[in-house]
């Protein structure tokens, strides 16, 4: 229910941003994804990625496949 919670939460806060913030918001997130990862923290890294696929399925309309 919360991890529901935060992804609406983000996706209301993306409606808000121009293109270059989603770019950076996009670089942002992948790069912390792939640092968690590295530290072992994969559950961290899954939300992360979770993230990620919100905000491109929302700025593309589509979903797009893990390039990870």
């Amino acid at each position: 229910a919360l991890r529901e919670r935060k992804v609406l939460q983000d996706q209301a806060n993306y409606e808000s941003l121009s293109e270059k913030q989603i770019a950076k918001e996009l670089k942002r997130l992948e790069k912390a994804m792939h640092d968690s990862a590295k530290n072992l923290e994969f559950e961290k890294a899954a939300d992360l990625r979770d993230q990620l696929k919100t905000l491109r399925t929302k700025i593309f309309g589509a979903e797009t496949p893990d390039f990870v």
